[in-house]
């Protein structure tokens, strides 16, 4: 096992499944589970992902690259953040003058960040970039949460728990590295599960926003029920077919061209 790609995000997991494709032709699924430490149903979705986008040709054991020519690194990294993107905007249009947010960390929290309108907010953070972008903007108040660094530029651990309990929030925007309608929200790592569930309890709604490849994903670590968001935010590719009956509102954005 390949200790520096377990852990790894579902959409970063796929590039490097697409560079092992463009460099052997063909992948098994066996083996990408245990190099990942991923399940071998979870492999089993990350290649159909890979077959819906022209990418790979599914097989009964794996899948071939097919013939036709890859897209370049930067095109797939583009593709990669493209439905992060659009989410993370869309989101943006929910917040209201006045409103007291928390944003969680994640490419798609950055977006949110940088699409805010609002003449007036107060904003919470766990994330460096997020806060150095929420910082450029003299008309919102800012708070950054304090913790351990983690590598995903985010900050963990009991003291940013301690501190968010000291707080009561309007709205949370929260990201997810997996969505499943029965194994609820999940997260890459125990410490990371447990700020995102200290965030879900001083929240007085719960926006969650994750892409089309979130759903249905299971990560390593449980935080909480699906029930529990209030909105969902997600791209027109999404399938929600399991999700049916939750009491969700649900905004999906078009995804328009693919990059």
């Amino acid at each position: 096992m390949a200790r520096s790609d377990v852990g790894l995000f579902r959409e970063e997991r796929i590039i490097q499944i697409i560079s092992l494709l463009e460099t052997d032709s063909r992948v098994e699924v066996g083996n990408l589970s245990n190099r990942f430490g991923v399940s071998e149903d979870t492999i089993r979705r990350d290649l159909r992902e890979l077959e819906n986008r022209g990418v790979a040709l599914k097989t009964h054991g794996g899948a071939l690259r097919r013939l036709a020519a890859p897209r370049s690194f930067e095109n797939r990294l583009e593709y990669a953040t493209h439905f992060k993107s659009i989410i993370g905007e869309a989101a943006a249009g929910l917040v209201e003058d006045g409103d007291c947010l928390l944003i969680d960390s994640g490419t798609t929290a950055l977006s949110l960040a940088s699409s805010l309108t609002a003449e007036h907010a107060k904003v919470l953070t766990n994330s460096l970039e997020v806060a150095k972008i929420i910082s450029e903007r003299s008309n919102l108040e800012l708070i950054v949460l304090g913790g351990k660094w983690d590598p995903l530029h985010q900050l963990v651990g009991p003291s940013t728990i301690e501190q968010l309990s000291k707080y009561r929030v309007d709205k949370l925007f929260l990201g997810m590295a997996g969505l499943d309608s029965q194994h609820g929200i999940t997260a890459p790592s125990e410490e990371e599960a447990s700020v995102k569930l200290a965030m879900l309890n001083i929240a007085k709604q719960v926006i969650g926003l994750a892409d089309h490849t979130k759903l249905g994903e299971v990560s390593f670590a449980y935080v909480a029920p699906a029930t529990i968001i209030n909105v969902l935010v997600t791209d027109d590719k999404a399938d929600l077919g399991s999700f049916a009956g939750l009491e969700w509102k649900v905004i999906r954005v078009k995804s328009e061209e693919e990059v």
